[in-house]
């Protein structure tokens, strides 16, 4: 059977396995009747999971039967050299020889860039990929990188990220004229680290980013810049706070019924706004960031996504596939990559 979207789904990642990915598969070819799905992973854990889906389902997913799988306790070494045949492995084969137009997986961030770069490959100009994704913000969104894949940056990593972040938004929002931003402790410029603060003169002095400046966490939501530029350890930090903060929201909303009546009085005329921005803003709402800078689209979403969170990263793969994310930043990377040797 032809189709428009063809997607490799990595089954054995995150903490709940097949339980998440299989029904989310389900869902994504229901909703989507024209796309396929290869589902890499031990068949004796899967086809338990999938007899039980309707036959349009189980038509359209192939599952590849893989003897390895990657925990999160393997180390990037380790997958290099032992697991060339997990699901993870052969999940990013399937998009490097061109059957699939990207992957998605929970699995093990450090296994997923080490793989990843491995047999994909990084585009010109790319020294180190970074997970990148779009977050709600007042007015529109906002995208952030790095989300965890580096830790410990230079100055002239933060500056590539920020090439790669200006080309995805360009991509996700559409729009033509980004802000670009370097998180830090605060806007002053002579704050934060040497790497952050050298980053920041190096942008200012960049003709093709808009850069304004320092930005706070706080700042991330509020629609102010366009573009978030960040190391992995802070970018993670600030994100899964974020989303505890969310949560935390969402618990208080539904313990107003047990307080006393007159703050059950107010609190009920608050409750509906609440609840609706909980819905809006629930991180499994924005589950899956993509690895810019591979060959490939690769979305990794979280080792805890459930199936609603895990289907949300497959609609970003999705979208990744379907507007040629990898390619468009590839070709814009080469020929600033060109440019630059040029000017030297």
């Amino acid at each position: 059977m032809s189709s428009q979207l063809r997607l490799a789904v990595d089954a054995m990642g995150g903490d709940l396995g097949p339980r998440s990915v299989v029904p989310a598969c389900a869902r994504f070819l229901i909703r989507f009747p024209q796309a396929e799905l290869k589902l890499f992973g031990p068949r004796s854990q899967l086809h338990s999971l999938l007899i039980k889906q309707p036959p349009s389902v189980r038509e359209r997913l192939e599952l590849v039967d893989c003897a390895q799988v990657i925990t999160q306790g393997c180390n990037p070494v380790q997958a290099l050299r032992h697991k060339r045949e997990s699901s993870m492995a052969l999940a990013l084969q399937s998009v490097a020889s061109g059957n699939c137009a990207a992957m998605v997986t929970s699995g093990n961030t450090g296994a997923l860039l080490a793989l990843g770069r491995s047999i994909l490959g990084t585009v010109e100009g790319v020294r180190r990929p970074a997970l990148g994704k779009s977050l709600p913000t007042a007015d529109g969104s906002c995208f952030m990188l790095d989300l965890g894949a580096n830790i410990d940056c230079t100055a002239e990593d933060l500056v590539l990220f920020a090439h790669m972040g200006q080309e995805a938004q360009r991509v996700f929002s559409g729009k033509s004229e980004l802000a670009v931003a370097l998180l830090n402790i605060g806007a002053e410029e002579h704050k934060g680290t040497e790497e952050i603060r050298r980053a920041g003169k190096l942008l200012q002095a960049d003709p093709v980013i808009n850069y304004v400046g320092f930005v706070e966490g706080h700042d991330i939501f509020t629609g102010a810049v366009d573009v978030v530029v960040c190391n992995g350890l802070m970018g993670n930090v600030a994100m899964k706070s974020a989303e505890g903060v969310i949560r935390l929201i969402g618990q208080k909303t539904f313990t107003i019924d047990k307080k006393a009546p007159i703050k059950r009085f107010f609190g009920q005329l608050a409750i509906n706004l609440l609840r609706k921005w909980r819905a809006q803003l629930e991180p499994g709402r924005y589950n899956g960031a993509s690895f810019l800078g591979l060959t490939g689209n690769v979305i990794k979403s979280h080792g805890g996504a459930s199936s609603e969170a895990f289907y949300r990263a497959m609609l970003t793969a999705k979208e990744c596939a379907e507007s040629d994310l990898a390619q468009q930043l590839g070709r814009a990377m080469a020929l600033q990559s060109q440019q630059q040797t040029g000017c030297d």
